[in-house]
């Protein structure tokens, strides 16, 4: 144990993503919306919108939910 050196270790994308993860889960679970906004609007079917509204619904419940694991995992087993 003589001249080791013992570091905490750090984890960046953990910190990241328990720091700005909702926000980004957020705008990640926007992008089917705004997809399906954008084909709307080059002519599809209008009930495109209602797809990437329901897919929107759904990426963005499970990045949320993703997220919340993850901060409780940083929470427990994460050295402060």
């Amino acid at each position: 144990m003589s001249g080791q050196d013992y570091r905490v270790p750090t984890y960046p994308v953990v910190t990241f993503l328990v720091a700005r993860g909702m926000v980004l889960a957020t705008l990640l679970g926007l992008a089917p919306l705004a997809a399906a906004a954008v084909l709307a609007l080059l002519g599809w079917s209008p009930l495109v919108l209602a797809g990437g509204l329901v897919a929107s619904v759904i990426l963005g419940g499970l990045l949320a939910s993703y997220v919340e694991v993850l901060r409780i995992i940083a929470d427990t087993l994460m050295p402060k």
